[in-house]
């Protein structure tokens, strides 16, 4: 199960997320999808729920950077389970997270850890390194104690 798994997110990245195809996203993510993070407390965030919850938060990447592609560097495999390393890019054209477009090209890595059932994903984790994101984009980290 994990070879097809690890190859349908693949398909996934390439097919729908780096061309923006955000229409097709229901062939992949299953209705009853929810994502977390990790809160500020360490307990579970819930996040984005559902394809239309993952739709949204691509277009708001997408919208903040337009030419955003995401390299796949590692996938790995265990049951119903994928876990993988990816190196996210684009140039920063839109407002993202309240911060005015800035033209800055930059590349940050996300973990992302993803269940699998029946062809499609169910659940999913991820870790991000967002403060290099935002050091790229020239916001002062100092001013949150990073």
């Amino acid at each position: 199960m994990s070879e097809e798994n690890k190859a349908m997110f693949r398909r996934y990245v390439e097919e729908v997320l780096n061309p923006g195809k955000y229409d097709r996203i229901e062939e992949f993510v299953a209705p009853e999808y929810v994502n977390y993070g990790l809160g500020v407390d360490g307990e579970p965030e819930v996040g984005t729920r559902g394809p239309e919850g993952y739709r949204q938060s691509h277009l708001r990447s997408r919208a903040a950077f337009p030419d955003l592609h995401i390299g796949i560097q590692h996938i790995l495999g265990e049951g119903d389970w994928i876990a993988v390393n990816t190196i996210w890019s684009g140039t920063h054209r839109g407002v993202y997270l309240g911060i005015a477009p800035t033209g800055k090209r930059v590349v940050w890595g996300l973990m992302l850890f993803r269940r699998i059932s029946n062809g499609k994903m169910v659940e999913g984790w991820v870790t991000s390194a967002t403060h290099r994101q935002l050091q790229a984009l020239g916001v002062d980290l100092s001013r949150y104690g990073l």
